[in-house]
């Protein structure tokens, strides 16, 4: 890995992640690290660190390539942990963001594991009931996607840190980089719905299909055998510039082909009940021409 490292002790008046992406700086954080530089091996958590084997290690992770900025961040006196990770993450909901993975406090894991064995800043390392690490994707008009980890801290001192890790990558992952199965079932069960991340793709013929990537269904069927009695809609949209029943037709082919995918993959069909609203419901729509979504059925 090549990294280039600038220590800094003011800080800017934004943070550019890139050309179309930036992140406006905590007020009156201190900024106590900051590196950037192209990276072919970067370990994305997508998980807590837990005791395997008699010692502290990830239960999910993505190795990723691509150009990685880097941020360490004091916050100022009587700030919290939460206030940091919150001001940030409020920012990355501008845009089109996808969560991979959240936890809080003891269940992230220790303290220690982020700091020294997965940050490796001996700042980090703080409280373990006093932590939280989300792991974000953000998409936009540029194919590749950045991924973002965010992980706050408070130490014994009171004081209060920030790690802001972000990854453009330099190729899109043909396999898909999954969110989590508890980030899944948390959005089934706090919103009722889960958007599948997978995109409509035309082929020569001007056919659309769903292209279903392999990590994005193994996840489904995941959360699907950790929750047996759960029964979900699989709905499609779409927003082709056509009549209403034509709309209708497509978004049904697209849950349809969701569900088969899945049956194929071992879930029961009877717990999968396909829908195709065509262009009925435009909220969520964003740029995409059309989109399936998993809705859980209350028994």
């Amino acid at each position: 890995m090549k990294v280039f490292v600038v220590f800094f002790v003011l800080a800017f008046s934004h943070i550019a992640l890139a050309a179309d992406l930036s992140i406006q700086p905590y007020h009156n954080a201190r900024i106590m690290f900051q590196s950037t530089g192209a990276t072919d091996d970067y370990v994305f958590a997508l998980g807590s660190y837990k005791k395997i084997a008699g010692s502290w290690r990830l239960d999910r992770q993505q190795r990723l390539s691509g150009n990685l900025t880097r941020y360490t961040v004091e916050l100022p006196e009587g700030h919290s942990a939460n206030n940091g990770f919150d001001f940030y993450l409020d920012q990355l909901q501008n845009f089109n963001l996808r969560e991979l993975f959240h936890c809080t406090g003891r269940d992230c894991g220790t303290s220690n594991s982020w700091a020294n064995n997965h940050f490796k800043i001996l700042q980090l390392y703080g409280l373990d009931q006093f932590q939280q690490y989300g792991a974000y994707e953000v998409t936009n008009a540029d194919a590749k996607p950045f991924y973002v980890a965010l992980y706050a801290v408070q130490r014994g001192n009171k004081r209060v840190y920030m790690q802001l890790d972000v990854l453009h990558v330099d190729s899109v992952n043909e396999l898909g980089v999954a969110a989590n199965p508890e980030s899944i079932i948390r959005a089934l069960e706090s919103s009722g719905y889960y958007v599948f991340p997978d995109l409509l793709v035309s082929d020569a013929q001007g056919s659309v299909s769903i292209k279903i990537k392999p990590a994005h269904l193994q996840v489904l069927v995941d959360v699907l055998n950790a929750k047996p009695n759960w029964t979900l809609a699989v709905v499609g949209h779409d927003y082709a510039p056509v009549a209403l029943a034509v709309q209708q037709k497509n978004s049904l082919a697209y849950a349809e082909q969701l569900k088969a995918a899945l049956q194929e993959a071992g879930v029961k069909a009877n717990r999968l009940v396909p829908y195709g609203l065509g262009g009925l419901a435009p909220a969520g729509r964003g740029d995409r021409a059309g989109r399936v979504e998993l809705v859980k059925i209350d028994p």
